[in-house]
């Protein structure tokens, strides 16, 4: 039995995390901690990033720009718990996407939908942790579900639009 990984393949990992997310802030809102998901998340969304860039064939910017996403991955968790990592964290799916649609995948509405929540998640994080103003925690929440479900639409355009190309 041969296994053949694809560029459909990596995109179902994004689709897998961005799901888990989802299931991750879903609890959260209910009350419940998975913060043990976000490991996970974490995990397939490296594994992701690193296998696009070392696809065959792929011209070494794609390589060199992938390669830098997964830096910006772990960037984010080496700077776990401040505002480096926080930031670097926000970075990592819109640029993932901003490569994609630069080879012109159609994820520009995806795009702007992942970057306006990133930023705003971001915004009311920050304000919860550093500005102590927890009444935003329930606003960071919600958000954190937007953004899960925006990476997931993302995702599921890129595998659909993969599998259409195959």
């Amino acid at each position: 039995m041969k296994l053949k990984f694809t560029r459909k393949t990596w995109y179902f990992f994004l689709l897998a995390a961005a799901a888990m997310s989802m299931l991750g802030g879903f609890a959260v809102l209910g009350g419940m901690d998975f913060s043990g998901l976000e490991l996970i998340v974490f995990c397939i969304t490296g594994i992701a990033v690193l296998f696009l860039a070392a696809q065959k064939g792929a011209p070494a910017k794609d390589k060199r720009n992938y390669t830098l996403v997964f830096v910006l991955l772990m960037l984010s968790k080496l700077a776990a718990g401040g505002w480096a990592g926080d930031l670097c964290s926000a970075l990592v799916w819109p640029s993932l996407l901003a490569i994609e649609y630069s080879h012109g995948r159609p994820v520009q509405r995806q795009l702007q939908l992942v970057c306006i929540a990133e930023a705003m998640r971001v915004v009311f994080w920050m304000m919860t942790k550093y500005a102590g103003m927890s009444s935003f925690a329930f606003w960071t929440n919600l958000m954190f579900v937007l953004l899960a479900c925006a990476r997931g639409w993302a995702a599921l355009v890129l595998y659909k639009t993969q599998e259409e190309t195959l």
